[in-house]
């Protein structure tokens, strides 16, 4: 997989719920194309995955581009000396990394994250399931997984494996209330930093971290 991570770098750090606003100048800045917004008009959503995320990584402003969505980053938005957060014009200077990370199950390892940002693992059905306690976390956040796979094109043989300590999280978002997450898990997986996983992933909700390696025998807790 290609992944792009360009930073936006200023003087000013930024809040996690700076990614929207991002997100909505991005969105207007190149409207014409969809990965920027992923809307097919004003009142359609294009129901796509998120190969363009907007995060707010310690504290600056970061687009994270994923396949075709890092090309398309690549190609537009070098020459971006000015962006609108809010009310406010920031001159920004851009810090464009580019790697090419292997998203694989490994056999013999186990690897270790925590969710930088809130993790929105629900939704109104499955919300139901959660509160009625039958709704296994673990399942859930291997389906993000899964679908992170889909989105790459990379084809999954193997069975994805997680395991988590989750704690709630009630937040509102648009005069919403919502539950969200965090906490840490192990999987079989190795996932790249900074990418998210589960709901509202294009404003860099359940952003991921890589916090160690164990052995593929050692428990959670040793």
């Amino acid at each position: 997989m290609k992944l792009i991570k360009t930073t936006l770098k200023t003087e000013k750090n930024f809040k996690n719920s700076d990614a929207e606003k991002l997100r909505g100048f991005f969105g207007n800045y190149f409207r014409e194309d969809i990965l920027f917004h992923n809307h097919k008009t004003e009142f359609e959503f294009n129901y796509d995955y998120s190969f363009i995320q907007y995060k707010v990584v310690n504290g600056k402003l970061t687009l994270l581009g994923i396949d075709k969505g890092a090309d398309i980053i690549l190609n537009k938005v070098q020459n971006i000396k000015k962006v609108r957060i809010g009310e406010e014009e920031i001159e920004v200077s851009l810090d464009i990394n580019i790697t090419f990370p292997e998203l694989f199950i490994d056999e013999n390892k186990r690897y270790k994250y925590k969710f930088e940002t809130i993790w929105l693992a629900l939704n109104d059905k499955n919300y139901l399931k959660y509160r009625e306690g039958k709704l296994d976390l673990n399942r859930q956040l291997a389906n993000n997984i899964l679908e992170f796979f889909k989105m790459c094109g990379i084809w999954v043989d193997k069975k994805i494996e997680v395991d988590g300590n989750f704690q709630e999280i009630h937040l509102k978002q648009k005069d919403i209330n919502m539950l969200g997450f965090v906490g840490e898990f192990i999987t079989n997986v190795s996932i790249p930093d900074d990418i998210s996983l589960g709901k509202r992933k294009s404003i860099g909700m359940g952003r991921i971290k890589k916090i160690g390696e164990v052995d593929k025998n050692d428990s959670r807790d040793e």
